[in-house]
């Protein structure tokens, strides 16, 4: 698989969750009924396509603060470790800054994973209470609104956990003509130790294998879905240095 593909999938994917306008620098996506995600709110700029920074990162800032939003930039991923290079131009307009290492996981071996028996895991294709419910009680309300945009996608998927009937887990993403990207992870928290979470990922694992979908990539989150992913078969491959900026209170 071309890892740069997956670079250019990361800049482009919340275009299937929310609206954008496009620049000669990048693309600036926004919700101004979703202030909350991040991913629904934020610019995606490019080293390569950038003249007058100090004016670009006014004219973010500008955009937003018309719309009610904080301004909130992305480098573009596929200008590693950029925003660590720039980090003082971004402190004088305003904005802290800071640098995460994004790992890029490919599937390397075979899926490992033994589910839960008593976890039930099917696909699902349209958006229910059950499923509006597994945010709310993961405490992450202002993602309903991207997941159900998402589903609305022809190219999206989700597969949904259930444990004695009711639903506890979700896994959703998309297919492009890039990659198959895996968008999220979400287990109610009263149920995290259930199983739910490898279950969702060794069903998504073997749906893609029997798809024939190989052109797939996931990010990590945090420990917990690392592990899973790993005992799915998937290893790290690259790490990038993903840059952020938040404009200060």
């Amino acid at each position: 698989m071309e890892l740069r593909d997956c670079y250019i999938e990361e800049d482009l994917f919340p275009g299937i969750f929310t609206d954008h306008e496009e620049r000669e620098y990048g693309i600036l996506f926004f919700n101004t009924d979703n202030k909350d995600s991040y991913d629904s709110n934020h610019a995606v700029i490019y080293k390569d396509k950038i003249r007058d920074l100090r004016q670009v990162l006014s004219d973010i800032s500008a955009f937003y603060r018309e719309k009610g939003s904080r301004p909130i930039i992305y480098q573009s991923m596929l200008d590693d470790n950029w925003f660590g290079e720039i980090q003082e131009e971004l402190s004088a307009a305003g904005f802290r800054s800071w640098i995460e290492d994004q790992e890029y996981m490919l599937l390397a071996e075979e899926n490992r994973i033994i589910p839960n028996p008593d976890i039930k895991v099917r696909k699902v294709s349209e958006w229910s209470d059950g499923i509006e419910n597994v945010f709310l009680e993961a405490e992450e309300p202002w993602e309903i609104k991207v997941a159900k945009k998402t589903l609305d996608c022809p190219e999206a998927w989700m597969f949904a956990a259930s444990l004695n009937g009711k639903t506890v887990g979700l896994l959703y993403g998309h297919i492009s003509e890039r990659a198959c990207r895996v968008d999220y992870l979400l287990v109610s928290k009263k149920y995290r130790k259930a199983g739910a979470g490898r279950a969702l990922f060794s069903a998504y694992v073997e749906w893609c294998r029997h798809k024939g979908i190989d052109n797939v990539y996931i990010w990590p989150d945090g420990e917990t879905p690392k592990r899973i992913y790993e005992e799915g078969g998937y290893r790290v491959v690259e790490v990038r240095k993903a840059g952020r900026a938040v404009m200060r209170e």
